[in-house]
């Protein structure tokens, strides 16, 4: 019990310490080999407590080999129901768009939590457009319209060409599990849905991580997905290789010019019921 003691301090932190790694272990809903190795420990729920915390206590950042993004307007962070920390692309003053499993329920905006009203996979815009998205996503909605330091990004076209950025707030690291900070990376398309770095030549390379889930997928500085999941060839290793996305689709609005009229046959379709209507409204 001494040697406990010294290691992890009095009873009453070491508490504290166990419900924290039981709690962040069911927020984050770690899964791996290295946590399964863990737990064979007597105290393992202390050394893995210990490990968060020395991980927040550390510098934020997210996107493994990511840079810091200046998009901090545009990719917003995400609650979801349980705590879970995840990221979300402005496309509306009134809609975020994130990963359909972080289970979306507010979102963190100038230091304050907004909350939202309901959560779909399409939702019409202020200017007339539809918004679909499919798979692992959707769109969260805000009954007041979001402050203005939220500013949201144009929606693009899909492609497999072009230039592709990933932004999110998750880790830099597996190991760090440092989430808060916005960072960015530069990718390519893999195969569809599936981005990697350009230059991939070492085992570990720029991709998605834990907290980034929601994030924005950019092609040439335009929305055209949000992160889901990363993937690597390893059983035990999630980050460092493939980020999977979900497609944003947009549906113009339909443009009506009152000097210009719509386009119509000249033949009426029903000649009797239209005869009909004359009739009635010709005085006599």
């Amino acid at each position: 019990m001494n040697s406990l003691r010294k290691r992890y301090g009095p009873a009453n932190h070491r508490t504290s310490l166990f419900r924290l790694a039981q709690r962040l272990l069911q927020s984050l809903r770690v899964r791996g080999d290295r946590v399964r190795f863990l737990l064979q420990f007597r105290h393992a729920p202390l050394l893995l407590a210990l490990t968060f915390v020395s991980a927040f206590a550390s510098s934020a950042n997210a996107i493994v080999f990511g840079t810091p993004s200046p998009l901090g307007a545009n990719v917003l962070r995400v609650i979801g129901a349980s705590g879970a920390q995840c990221s979300g692309a402005v496309i509306d003053r009134h809609h975020v768009v994130t990963a359909g499993h972080c289970g979306g329920a507010a979102i963190i905006l100038d230091g304050k939590y907004i909350s939202a009203i309901n959560r779909a996979q399409t939702a019409k815009l202020s200017d007339g457009r539809t918004i679909t998205v499919h798979g692992d996503a959707a769109i969260l909605i805000f009954r007041q319209a979001l402050p203005a330091s939220a500013i949201p990004i144009e929606i693009g076209v899909h492609g497999t060409d072009g230039d592709f950025t990933i932004a999110g707030y998750g880790t830099t690291s597996e190991q760090r599990w440092n989430l808060g900070k916005l960072h960015e990376a530069n990718v390519v398309v893999h195969v569809p849905f599936k981005l990697v770095a350009p230059d991939r030549m070492s085992n570990l390379t720029a991709s998605a991580c834990f907290g980034d889930s929601g994030g924005a997928v950019l092609r040439n500085g335009k929305l055209v997905g949000v992160i889901t999941r990363a993937s690597h060839p390893h059983p035990a290793i999630a980050c460092g290789h493939l980020t999977h996305y979900a497609p944003i689709i947009a549906t113009p609005a339909v443009e009506y010019h009152p000097h210009d009229g719509f386009e119509v046959s000249a033949a009426p379709r029903n000649p009797q019921r239209r005869l009909m209507y004359q009739r009635a409204v010709t005085p006599r």
